[in-house]
């Protein structure tokens, strides 16, 4: 009946947007019942673009052969074998975007999500797992809230990422969100698409960006990321793009010359990291002083160096001591560079 159902939404519907969710009372990750039980090529029509279960048994990968039409997919609170779930994500090569939170029925096995030429967003969270490999270089966004995974067998490629620190924290990683909001690719994001993903991430803890300030649209987007955080964060990495070419045309005013806070009254974050920190760009200094003198960094800020020549180090360094000559709405705050 379920079967016929999704065929006749799809083909006589052409439904684009499909939510299943089990809701049978009870959860019994053994049960009959909370199996999802579907002949091949069920999600495969070619109007149907984005899937989203909520709470099943995945024995297989049947319902999902051929699924060249989806670009958009959620799995949550999925059981399933790491076999299984693999074949899912290889069935469909057009994703842009995946959501995973999955519960893996055996540890034992490797979650592999490897080279979809289209996909730009990622999100995950399991349970026990013995490996995990992310090979893929036109993500714009990667938030992994909670792994269990020896560090030696997780592989994470992801070269378009802002990923600076190590999140590895006694064999887990910790909970960590990266976005490349100066991607090329990231126009869609822009409009919104990112900010939807980040609304899964759940665990505030740590964020790392890269932004171009003379952009008053990726501006907009870091504004609104950051909006999404209510509790405190541990850490923020930012990312400069330093290319004054890329300012837009016409605009010459400095992005922070306004009345309300940035990114908001009531955001805070113990450490920020920032990279590529010129010392004398105008919007980059602007952003440091707002993110001391309104309280928002509660501990440290500190300023890496070491990719400039000696005599840059001199101008950032300069800058560097004009920040921490600024009222702090922090005492405890220290501002340093770092090489």
């Amino acid at each position: 009946m379920l079967a016929s159902w999704i065929q006749s939404l799809t083909t006589e519907k052409k439904t684009k947007n499909l939510i299943l969710g089990n809701f049978n009372g009870r959860f019994l990750p053994t049960a009959d019942s909370n199996m999802l039980k579907l002949s091949p090529n069920t999600f495969s029509h070619p109007s149907l673009t984005t899937l989203s279960l909520y709470q099943y048994i995945l024995q297989d990968a049947q319902a999902f052969t051929n699924c060249k039409n989806l670009k958009h997919l959620e799995l949550h609170h999925i059981f399933v074998e790491a076999d299984v779930l693999n074949k899912v994500i290889s069935s469909c090569p057009s994703l842009e975007g995946l959501i995973l939170q999955i519960f893996f029925n055996n540890p034992s096995g490797h979650l592999k999500i490897i080279d979809h030429k289209s996909l730009r967003i990622l999100v995950m969270s399991c349970n026990q797992i013995d490996g995990i490999e992310v090979c893929e270089a036109r993500l714009d966004m990667l938030s992994i809230e909670f792994i269990l995974c020896d560090i030696e067998n997780v592989v994470l490629e992801t070269p378009s990422l802002p990923f600076g620190r190590n999140y590895w924290v006694a064999g887990q990683l910790f909970p960590h969100t990266s976005i490349n909001i100066s991607s090329p690719a990231q126009e869609s994001a822009r409009n919104g698409m990112v900010l939807a993903p980040v609304n899964h991430v759940t665990r505030p803890a740590s964020l790392s960006v890269s932004v171009n300030l003379k952009n008053s649209q990726e501006v907009e987007v870091l504004r609104k990321i950051l909006a999404v955080w209510t509790e405190k964060m541990i850490e923020l990495e930012i990312s400069f793009k330093n290319d004054n070419s890329l300012r837009e045309e016409g605009d010459s005013t400095n992005l922070w010359d306004k009345a309300e806070p940035f990114p908001n009254v009531d955001f805070r974050v113990d450490t920020v990291w920032m990279y590529n920190f010129s010392g004398s760009d105008e919007e980059e200094f602007a952003l440091a002083s707002s993110l001391v003198m309104q309280k928002t960094v509660m501990k440290k800020m500190m300023i890496k160096t070491t990719t400039y020549p000696k005599k840059k180090k001199i101008e950032i360094e300069g800058a560097v001591a004009k920040l921490k000559e600024l009222p702090k709405g922090n005492e405890e705050l220290s501002i340093e560079c770092f090489y």
